[in-house]
């Protein structure tokens, strides 16, 4: 690379033999030479000032980083600018993706969850810490600054990702059980009460805010159940296609705000209605055909033929198109994890031994 293709930059730390430079636009850089790491190989890392969040990074210090366990900095491939990022915000994801990054989104795989399982085992015994939730639950953020980074070693999903997991497998009010009448009427008032407010909502109940959250999505007194009317029909594909700007045969799966969607229809939770839409109702209006045995096997195909590592790299958009059985990318999402289940022990298969198996 010529020199005059590098940003101007400026040192802000060293620790030790470790730099921090900030380029003109504000990324932060992080240098190792050869030698620091237990490997030769010297390795940068780039973070951009949208990747330094509130909340858990509070003033982030440039030390901070390197509080780690020593296995986090044992290659350079383990530390990178997205497993190490608070983003949040589809302005921080972009950031990324414009400087060539990818990494998984929804369901996390059996290797994915015994990794983590393993990093936060690790960080335990290095601390002398018992239980997780001591340091989820109990611990400053200033006391568990580290903690987080720390456990996402060798996880190419962001930070908040793993936050996110965590708290789910953690947080015993995620784990109560079936919602009673008496706690949905409760629930009903708490949310007139507190509006979006889903910690003080789940503390009231006992439950955790994502697990109110959750029930609260599903919840709208004047839902009908059952099967949908003409009418309601004609009124959702009517809304969808207001709110999108498009018209009646286009696929719309994308970019649909079902929260306005179902105020709008009146008498279907978002739930309801955006199954109808991406199951059913869209596939219809655009002219799609019925799913065919013949079509299980040249999905199963076709997702050999993408030979990837793991199905969370697979764009389901590019793969359902052209598609006029497909319903929805959604739809063919779920349609594979129904073929798959056909595997007696797929979970403990890696995803390449699934496809090989069916």
């Amino acid at each position: 690379m010529n020199t005059g293709d590098v940003p101007a930059t400026v040192t802000l730390q060293s620790v030790n033999s470790v730099t921090f430079t900030q380029d003109t636009d504000g990324n932060i850089i992080l240098h190792c030479p050869q030698n620091v790491t237990e490997g030769d190989e010297s390795f940068e890392v780039t973070m951009t000032a949208t990747e330094m969040r509130d909340g858990e990074l509070e003033s982030e210090d440039p030390s901070e980083i390197l509080d780690m366990d020593s296995s986090v900095q044992k290659k350079g491939k383990d530390v990178s600018a997205v497993s190490q990022a608070w983003f949040t915000t589809k302005e921080d994801k972009d950031t990324l993706v414009n400087k060539g990054h990818k990494w998984k989104q929804g369901m996390w795989s059996k290797e994915e969850i015994d990794l983590l399982m393993s990093n936060i085992e690790r960080y335990l015994k290095n601390r002398g810490i018992q239980d997780p939730a001591e340091i989820i639950f109990e611990m400053s953020k200033e006391e568990r600054k580290d903690f987080y980074r720390s456990i996402a070693c060798g996880l190419n999903r962001p930070l908040f990702a793993v936050y996110r997991r965590v708290l789910r497998m953690y947080d015993n009010r995620n784990h109560v059980g079936k919602y009673t009448d008496e706690e949905i009427n409760k629930l009903k008032k708490l949310r007139e009460k507190h509006g979006n407010d889903w910690a003080t909502i789940g503390a009231a109940l006992g439950r955790s805010a994502s697990s109110v959250k959750d029930r609260c999505r599903l919840m709208k007194d004047t839902c009908n159940t059952g099967k949908w009317t003409e009418e309601e029909e004609r009124r959702l594909a009517e809304v969808v296609h207001e709110l999108t700007g498009t018209e009646v045969g286009d696929v719309v799966t994308q970019g649909v705000s079902w929260a306005s969607v179902a105020e709008l229809v009146g008498t279907r939770s978002e739930k309801q209605c955006r199954s109808k839409w991406l199951n059913y109702l869209n596939w219809k209006q655009s002219g799609g055909t019925e799913w065919t045995k013949e079509d299980d096997i040249n999905l199963v195909r076709r997702i050999a033929e993408l030979d990837v590592e793991d199905e969370n790299f697979i764009n389901w958009d590019i793969l359902a198109g052209g598609w006029s059985s497909v319903r929805s990318p959604q739809w063919l999402r779920s349609k594979w994890w129904t073929i798959k289940r056909q595997v007696t022990n797929h979970k403990e298969l890696p995803f390449p031994g699934e496809t090989k198996s069916l």
